[in-house]
Formats: C-alpha cells, sequence, structure tokens
C-alpha cells in the first residue's frame, strides 16, 4: 500500500503539473468562468480515467493490486497521455522545464519501488539465494541486538 502511495503522490503531481500550466494558459485566453468550468471538466475526466484503471487492474477487490494500478496510471495515463494533450496545446513553447519535472517524479518513485521490491522478494522468497552483504548485515544487526540486551541485563540489580 505504501508503494502504492508512492506512485498515486507522483500520479497527482503530474496531474496538477499539467492542469496548472493549463490554467495558467487557459486564464491568458478566457474568462474565469470559462476556466472553472475546463477544470471541472478535466478533473472529471482524471477521476472516471483513474477509477476505471484502479476497476480493471483489481485495485479495488485487493489492495496488493492497488500498486500495478497506480504505476498504471502514473505511467500510461498522467505521462504519455497527459503528455501528448500538453505537447499539442503548448506546440509553440519550450517544454523542457515539464518533461525534466515528469522524469524526475517517476524516476524518484521507480527507484523507490525497485529497491522495496528487491529487499521484498530476498526476504519472502526461501529458494531465493542470500547476498554476501545481506548476511554479513543481518550478522551485525544480531551481534548490536545481542549486546545491547547484554548491556541491558547487566545494569539491572537482581532481585
Amino acid at each position: 500500500m505504501s508503494l502504492a502511495t508512492i506512485w498515486c503522490f507522483a500520479s497527482g503531481y503530474l496531474s496538477f503539473f499539467f492542469t496548472d500550466c493549463l490554467m495558467s494558459r487557459w486564464l491568458l485566453n478566457y474568462t474565469p468562468q470559462a476556466t472553472i468550468i475546463r477544470l471541472l471538466t478535466i478533473n472529471a475526466l482524471n477521476a472516471y480515467i483513474t477509477s476505471i484503471v484502479l476497476y480493471w487492474t483489481g485495485g479495488f477487490s485487493d489492495p496488493r493490486l492497488f500498486l500495478p494500478g497506480w504505476i498504471s496510471i502514473a505511467t500510461v495515463w498522467k505521462n504519455h497521455t497527459l503528455t501528448v494533450c500538453y505537447h499539442i496545446t503548448h506546440s509553440q513553447i519550450n517544454i523542457r522545464k515539464e518533461t525534466v519535472t515528469s522524469i524526475n517524479v517517476f524516476s524518484i518513485g521507480s527507484t523507490i519501488t525497485m529497491i522495496t521490491l528487491l529487499v521484498h522478494m530476498h526476504t519472502y522468497q526461501s529458494d531465493y539465494p542470500d547476498m554476501p552483504l545481506v548476511v554479513h548485515a543481518r550478522r551485525f544487526c544480531e551481534e548490536v541486538s545481542r549486546r545491547i540486551a547484554s548491556i541491558e541485563t547487566a545494569g539491572r540489580p537482581e532481585l
């Protein structure tokens, strides 16, 4: 669930960034009322597509499937579809800043997800071979906890 939350935040950030850029452009060309209608429309479409993707990936039936659902939403819907729409609507503007922001958001989410899933696979797969680094780290943690326990028991008076 925590990994799905990271991807949910990444998706939300990209959606905010996209609508913020569109709203800035709309406010220059349209009245505030027309801009509000456009924002409500794009948010309704966004909510509907998010709901459909989470339904079809099984996120509503099993919480473990929220992760693939939110990764799908963030990568396919938010990144590709909204980026194409943004390029179409802002064809005359340099979009380097927006592209770098999108890459940064996905780099952070992907790195955290990859590390967490590797740790999970290594921890819960019985036939997965132990890495020497993990073996040494586990021994070190056990030794530290054993020494802390012996220090705590040595400092207590006997009853």
